[in-house]
């Protein structure tokens, strides 16, 4: 939480002192020298999947791993759970998909992770980020609140 506000107030910090955004891979860019100057002082342990949107060049993707990696990516995933995601997504993935193709995809890797990972995490968020903005489009529960038998 602290890398990722620190990366959010410098990028602000950017535009106002300048008065121009950074694009999504300039702020991508930003973040793995960040990462690589901390990771030979005192490292931090993220891995971050930046999203945005230029008018520009569209939409885009970056992989950041916890030692300083950088990739353009058109889908990703981390964690256990991102073995069975990227498998789901190489099979399923296309360039143009709709929100509902997507959506419905995202939908199948909640699904294979849910049935493979033995501490699959209970809920979901998915976010969508576009020309929009970035906003919260859904949550996925597993278990819902129920109502306590009484004795």
């Amino acid at each position: 939480v602290q890398f990722t506000e620190y990366v959010q107030k410098n990028v602000a910090l950017y535009q106002f002192r300048n008065g121009i955004p950074l694009t999504t891979a300039a702020a991508a860019n930003f973040t793995r020298g960040e990462l690589a100057t901390a990771l030979r002082k005192n490292p931090y342990f993220v891995n971050i999947l930046l999203a945005g949107y230029d008018k520009e060049t569209g939409p885009s993707l970056f992989y950041i791993d916890y030692i300083a990696t950088l990739h353009k990516v058109d889908k990703g995933a981390f964690g256990y759970g991102s073995y069975f995601s990227l498998a789901m997504m190489d099979r399923h993935y296309k360039s143009g998909m709709t929100v509902e193709e997507a959506i419905d995809l995202v939908d199948k890797c909640i699904m294979e992770i849910r049935s493979r990972l033995v501490v699959a995490p209970p809920n979901f968020v998915i976010k969508i980020v576009d020309k929009d903005g970035a906003r919260e489009y859904a949550w996925r529960e597993s278990v819902k609140d129920a109502a306590v038998p009484s004795a």
